[in-house]
């Protein structure tokens, strides 16, 4: 999943400062699932570039792999090389290995059960999927929309309280801080 969300942001960087011919849009598209699979999988779990092209249709319209590559070098070129991409599902990943439910919360008036986490998690990613289907969402901090993330997500779970002093710790968020992006999100 992760690497979806980088071989998006990768493409709206590139659709956002250069103008793409409509015609190279599937080859950039592609390009940038290639190179965002290469910098996040490991390396047995990257497509084949031939398994690749066949898959997205890219060899039907004559996208030999050598094409592919000169494809992912422009991509490369357009994004002045620089691949690293901070996606909100990273930092959502790294609240959620901290910990994002605590003992003394409740969950609908009652004590938590344990499969709470896990649910945080589903509605975490679930709003960070939706976020990246919005451009808008990409005027904020990482940090700042994962944060607003992982409040919606305890909003969603009805867990009171809604946001802790230990979530102002490991985000640096207060809940006043986050609540313009949160709405957002909500």
């Amino acid at each position: 999943n992760t690497t979806v969300h980088c071989a998006i942001l990768y493409l709206d960087k590139i659709f956002r400062s250069h103008d793409i011919p409509r015609s190279q849009w599937k080859l950039f598209a592609t390009s940038c699932i290639s190179i965002a699979s290469k910098s996040e999988e490991a390396e047995e779990h990257c497509p084949p570039i031939p398994d690749l092209l066949h898959l997205t249709k890219l060899s039907n319209a004559g996208i030999n792999p050598i094409d592919f590559r000169d494809g992912e070098f422009e991509v490369l070129r357009h994004l002045g090389w620089r691949i690293r991409a901070v996606p909100a599902l990273h930092i959502i990943g790294y609240f959620l290995s901290k910990g994002s439910a605590f003992i003394d919360d409740t969950w609908q008036g009652r004590e938590l059960i344990e499969k709470i986490p896990r649910y945080i998690k589903k509605y975490a990613e679930f709003f960070c999927n939706l976020t990246l289907q919005e451009y808008a969402f990409q005027q904020y901090l990482p940090s700042h929309l994962a944060s607003a993330i992982l409040l919606a997500s305890r909003v969603a779970l009805q867990i009171e309280p809604r946001w802790r002093p230990e979530l102002v710790r490991l985000t640096g968020y207060s809940e006043d801080d986050i609540m313009g992006v949160f709405q957002h999100v909500w």
